[in-house]
């Protein structure tokens, strides 16, 4: 089992050096069809940093040379 550490958006934002808007926003079902995985505790979203479920999540980001997912 891997050891994964539970961050908030600000945090990820900057590990991931994006906006925390943008962060915030791929978190809603309404804006993505791939969210980012997160854990909801009431009003306060966190992120798993380290987790296996957002591993696959920054993998299926990636995008070859000629434009096209992997």
């Amino acid at each position: 089992m891997s050891q994964s550490e539970v961050i908030n958006s600000t945090e990820l934002a900057k590990r991931l050096n994006v906006p925390e808007t943008w962060v915030r926003s791929r978190t809603n079902l309404k804006r993505t069809t791939d969210p980012i995985p997160h854990l909801r505790l009431g009003r306060y979203v966190r992120f798993s940093w380290g987790s296996e479920q957002l591993e696959e999540w920054l993998r299926r980001q990636l995008v070859s040379a000629n434009g096209a997912g992997h």
